[in-house]
């Protein structure tokens, strides 16, 4: 990874040539899409705004000829310049100017939110387009199980279809969050090494991001439709983040084996209740200051 990064680095033409070679294979295997995307950000990061910005158009040049020449489809490559590389460089030059990785992703949330309302006001019913593969899962499960009646299902299958838009948007963000991560980690083991973890474990999002976060969650189990829960799939990815800053901080502080680490993620994949628990002790962080009490 480290040989990837220094390459990315070289010049213009070899960080757009990962990032667009990355971005076409992200479309097999998903989290290539991640590594192309931090490329842009690293590029950023590194020698500013304007050579991201250089290194993008390149990037969308280059994925537009390996899409044409792959798939006969060069509009791929503006797709991965939307969901992708874009939000990466915005979020990339916030955190070059502010050296504020708490605003960085108080930032990137905010776009998150925004899009949310966009998609949702511009195409709802964007969701319809995955009705077909869906109809034919509930007819599967409607014929094997017993508990739930096909009217029960198809009920399910309009909400999911409903939420697909947020989940979109959540999932993107989600996305761009580990570039950014990772193009950091990178900038960091070549210029700073330590830097990036200790600027993730001591991440604090504040206690004004924090009331805006519990409103729209509250705001939500008010109202109850798929929009407000959306917007609180966005609000969770944020806090998601900030939850296992505290984690990695928690288990540094007490010098805890990094096997413990370990084990904790694997309980979260099982049991995603912890996760939830660890999202809200990390609203409660600005107040509680979680840190310094375990340090005490």
């Amino acid at each position: 990874m480290l040989f990837l990064a220094s390459f990315i680095l070289k010049g213009h033409s070899q960080a757009a040539l990962v990032a667009a070679a990355m971005a076409i294979l992200g479309l097999a295997v998903p989290p290539a899409a991640w590594v192309s995307a931090a490329a842009i950000v690293l590029v950023t990061l590194v020698n500013g705004p304007r050579n991201g910005l250089i290194v993008t158009a390149l990037s969308l040049l280059g994925a537009g000829i390996f899409a044409y020449l792959i798939f006969s489809s060069p509009q791929v490559a503006l797709v991965f310049v939307l969901l992708a590389w874009l939000p990466a460089w915005i979020i990339a030059s916030v955190l070059r100017q502010t050296v504020s990785l708490a605003f960085s992703l108080q930032v990137l949330t905010a776009m998150g939110l925004l899009a949310v309302v966009m998609v949702y006001l511009l195409a709802p019913n964007i969701g319809e387009h995955w009705r077909e593969p869906l109809d034919m899962m509930v007819a599967q499960l409607a014929e094997q199980s017993e508990d739930f009646t096909l009217a029960e299902l198809k009920h399910t299958e309009d909400w999911i279809i409903a939420f697909l838009p947020g989940l979109f948007v959540s999932s993107a963000m989600f996305g761009t969050m580990l570039s950014l991560f990772l193009a950091r980690w990178w900038q960091a083991v070549l210029y700073h090494p330590g830097g990036f973890a200790e600027e993730f474990q001591s991440l604090n999002l504040g206690k004004f991001s924090a009331m805006v976060a519990l409103a729209i969650v509250l705001m939500a189990l008010a109202v109850g439709n798929v929009f407000s829960i959306a917007l609180v799939t966005v609000v969770f990815a944020l806090y998601g983040v900030q939850a296992f800053s505290l984690l990695h901080a928690v288990i540094k502080i007490r010098q805890i084996n990094g096997a413990w680490l370990f084990a904790m993620y694997l309980i979260m994949f099982f049991i995603p209740q912890v996760l939830l628990i660890l999202i809200l002790a990390s609203f409660a962080d600005p107040w509680l200051d979680i840190r310094r009490r375990v340090a005490s």
